[in-house]
Formats: C-alpha cells, sequence, structure tokens
C-alpha cells in the first residue's frame, strides 16, 4: 500500500511494520493500472501496488515495473474427475 507520493521528485513510499521503502520512477519504469498503461501521476496514496525494482549501488530503490490495483487473487482449477468406472 502507498503511504506517501513525491510527484516532483517521482517517487513513492511504500510502508509497512518491518520497513518504510521509497521507490523512484524512472523512464525506464513500466507502470500497469488494469490493462492498460499508466503514469507516474496514477500512483496516489493508500493505493495497492505491487511489483518489482532494482536496487542501484547508491542503496536507493528504482522500480522496474509496478502493477497497481489490488493484487490478482489466483483461483484454484478444479481437480480432475476420476474416470467413471463402467457398473457390471
Amino acid at each position: 500500500m502507498v503511504s506517501a507520493v513525491d510527484q516532483k521528485n517521482k517517487t513513492f513510499t511504500i510502508s509497512s511494520k518491518e520497513a518504510t521503502r521509497v521507490f523512484k520512477v524512472t523512464d525506464k519504469t513500466s507502470i500497469m493500472k488494469g490493462a492498460a498503461a499508466g503514469t507516474m501521476k496514477d500512483i496516489a496514496d493508500n493505493e495497492e501496488v505491487s511489483g518489482a525494482y532494482w536496487k542501484n549501488s547508491d542503496g536507493t530503490l528504482e522500480a522496474k515495473f509496478v502493477k497497481l490495483g489490488p493484487m490478482e487473487k489466483k483461483t484454484a482449477s478444479p481437480a480432475p474427475k476420476a474416470p467413471a468406472t463402467p457398473k457390471s
């Protein structure tokens, strides 16, 4: 969950009980909002996000890709049915 956004510096912050991490959005960052392409302007406080990032040599975190919105829940596929046994 995004806890802060800095549009000027193109960063967003994710805070948790364990840590606070600031991610930099660059021209290389791919942002998706649903099935459509998004932009830095689409990232907002309290937005659910997922994605991946690089840790740069200076310790900063650069977003590789950002997916906005709730994480998709994978639906379990039904167990295959056992073949019918012929009745005698």
